[in-house]
């Protein structure tokens, strides 16, 4: 006597069999050594304007710029050609740098390698890292720097805190200093230091 199986049976041992071979425990993908890199949006030959109020506050020219896709406003910079300027539109400050990185919030630069900074009156700081921060209007480094001025002062230390415009900065350590002209200076009765 043959045995008969209903329909409804049949069926219900199909999805048995599908269910047991869904419910396999899946391969996982091999990942590289260094973990998923963050897609990255690159820009070539590229020009930045920031604007305050209407008013033009720094322009950043690049060779290279780029930005994980999941950051609205972390930007890498290669090489860092900025321009900063003051409120009435005039060039204020210049900064050359192998590198750089502007803040998410856009209230922050990060510059190193090489950091060449020329300001309006004609003092030159070089540094191979600083930092500024917009809301302070401050600029800071940990490492050597060198600031030389129009007469000729060569002033340098390790470490900086300084103003935006670098009308007042002091060193944090291993201060020396070289005024090559300081006794005319003093003889002529000079007062302006710098």
């Amino acid at each position: 006597m043959k045995r008969r199986h209903s329909p409804g049976r049949l069926v219900s041992l199909l999805l048995l069999v599908f269910c047991l071979l869904c419910t396999r425990k899946k391969e996982e993908i091999p990942l590289a050594a260094g973990g998923i890199e963050t897609p990255l949006q690159k820009f070539a030959g590229t020009t930045l304007h920031f604007f305050n109020k209407g008013y033009i506050q720094w322009k950043l020219d690049a060779d290279s710029m780029c930005k994980p896709i999941s950051d609205t406003g972390t930007i890498s910079v290669f090489p860092v050609r900025l321009t900063l300027f003051d409120s009435t539109g005039n060039v204020r400050s210049t900064v050359l740098a192998d590198s750089g990185k502007i803040g998410s919030n856009m209230q922050s630069y990060f510059v190193w390698g090489n950091v060449f900074i020329r300001t309006r009156d004609s003092m030159l700081v070089r540094t191979e890292s600083m930092r500024w921060f917009k809301e302070r209007r401050c600029v800071e480094s940990d490492t050597f720097v060198q600031i030389e001025t129009k007469k000729g002062d060569i002033l340098q230390g390790k470490g900086l805190d300084a103003k935006e415009d670098f009308s007042r900065f002091s060193f944090k350590s291993d201060v020396k200093g070289a005024f090559p002209d300081f006794q005319r200076r003093m003889e002529t009765n000079d007062t302006t230091m710098f």
